[in-house]
């Protein structure tokens, strides 16, 4: 585990990017198209010290696997840095990159793919020490093969070594896995979701086992994991991903029951409550995960944030700016349907009234609707929101109706701005954590913009 003596880096990541489908395909050469790469980790700052059990946390598809593979040099990134004891991993010698895959191995998530099964467990374990070239000879291979099987619970290993993967249970096939990892005695294993395809009656001890190997062997994980409770049980620090971006990371107590950024926040209000009489507070979020070849502009979670902030010469209420501004990028989409608003024989103020009504309209849990709001539909006249805006919502939707959706994007543009849209958020402490939210300004007592450090 990690010391409180200013432990030592072993993994610096420095402005790390990866990005797929550079290339541009046939139909973007027809229509003269630029390629629209998916942007799968972007500007990824993260520091790992020696010893520690580093978390990576959020919803299937922000960018935690890639990153995890970038670590171990499964992929090689698009920009930016990854230092592993000092050494940049991508300008290594064939020598040097050798030893780097000694001392970094990578735990896989499904036991049942990641094992050949066509090789005995036996042969499974030893091939990283015939690849390396370690050992004396089969004895001594043998002899280290099985010391490691019965140091992840396979004990006796003889009993294991002939056996093949389908002859073992899913949770003796991930001991083998682990095995096979640390059998050439790494630095460094990298977790992805190594208990997620076990039952649950067998992972606590699984997970235990991995702690118990951290002491053992002297190891420095990273596990991978939309599990929170498993990140919390497991790891001494946390780090929170949201569409190729770092969030929020921070002491994991802390980031757990304290989180600053309001994707986190999302995020631990979705975990449920386990026992039945606990008060359910649903996340406060609208809308999917956007599509990671065109990722929005300003922090990536903005469109669906409960606390985008409004310029500073607002004098309505947040919530109102919230809708009008939701308002504002479904016209820019091209998800408000006019069409679904009938205007034959209704007048103009009505058919305002009704697009306005849809359009205002946010797709949220119950506890989160204002006091009379409907599903689907919100009278903008109960909203705190100042006359001018108001207005400019009403002169919006009649450009709509008459089929001018440039200047109504032109005018909802100029009314309603926000910083999360036109500025990437830097890191900023705030209070243990360090988050990329402008609700922490550089100037505020409590915060600054800092570089990460994992011994923050």
């Amino acid at each position: 585990m990690a010391t409180e003596h200013d432990p030592d880096p072993l993994v610096e990541i420095e402005n790390v990017s990866k990005l797929f489908d550079l290339s541009q395909g046939v139909v973007d050469r027809v229509l003269g198209r630029e390629p629209q790469p998916v942007r799968a980790v972007q500007n990824v700052d993260l520091t790992i010290n020696e010893g520690d059990i580093m978390g990576i946390a959020g919803e299937s598809g922000c960018g935690k696997t890639t990153l995890g593979k970038l670590l171990v040099k499964l992929y090689e990134p698009t920009d930016g840095t990854i230092t592993f004891d000092g050494r940049d991993v991508t300008e290594l010698s064939r020598e040097d990159e050798k030893m780097f895959r000694q001392r970094v191995q990578m735990i896989f998530q499904d036991p049942f793919e990641s094992l050949n099964p066509r090789m005995t467990v036996f042969q499974s374990v030893v091939e990283p020490l015939q690849i390396n070239d370690i050992g004396d000879g089969y004895r001594d291979r043998r002899e280290r093969v099985t010391r490691v099987l019965n140091d992840v619970g396979l004990s006796p290993a003889e009993a294991y070594l002939n056996e093949f993967p389908k002859e073992l249970s899913g949770g003796e096939r991930q001991r083998v896995a682990i095995a096979r990892a640390l059998v050439v005695n790494p630095d460094f294993v990298v977790c992805d979701e190594p208990v997620s395809m076990l039952d649950v009656s067998i992972r606590a001890g699984v997970l235990n086992l991995m702690k118990e190997l951290q002491d053992e062997y002297g190891l420095t994980y990273l596990f991978i994991s939309h599990d929170l409770s498993l990140i919390r049980y497991m790891c001494d620090r946390t780090a929170i991903m949201y569409l190729g971006d770092v969030i929020e990371q921070g002491p994991t107590t802390d980031v757990v029951t304290k989180p600053k950024h309001p994707y986190t926040q999302a995020l631990f209000d979705a975990v449920p409550e386990i026992s039945p009489d606990a008060e359910r507070h649903r996340a406060n979020v609208t809308g999917e995960v956007p599509n990671p070849r065109n990722p929005p502009s300003g922090c990536r979670f903005h469109p669906r944030c409960s606390k985008i902030i409004p310029p500073e010469d607002w004098t309505g209420s947040q919530d109102a700016f919230r809708r009008a501004f939701n308002f504002k990028r479904s016209v820019a989409t091209g998800e408000l349907d006019v069409e679904d608003v009938e205007t034959d024989h209704v007048e103009q103020r009505v058919a305002v009234d009704r697009l306005l009504e849809t359009g205002l309209a946010l797709e949220l849990p119950e506890e989160h609707r204002l006091e009379g709001e409907g599903k689907g539909s919100v009278d903008v006249r109960t909203l705190d929101m100042p006359r001018r805006a108001e207005n400019a919502l009403r002169s919006a939707a009649r450009d709509l109706l008459e089929g001018d959706v440039q200047a109504a994007e032109e005018q909802l543009d100029r009314e309603f701005q926000t910083i999360c849209e036109q500025q990437h958020p830097d890191l900023r402490r705030a209070d243990e954590q360090i988050t990329a939210c402008h609700l922490y300004e550089s100037s505020a007592s409590n915060t600054e913009t800092i570089t990460p450090d994992a011994s923050d």
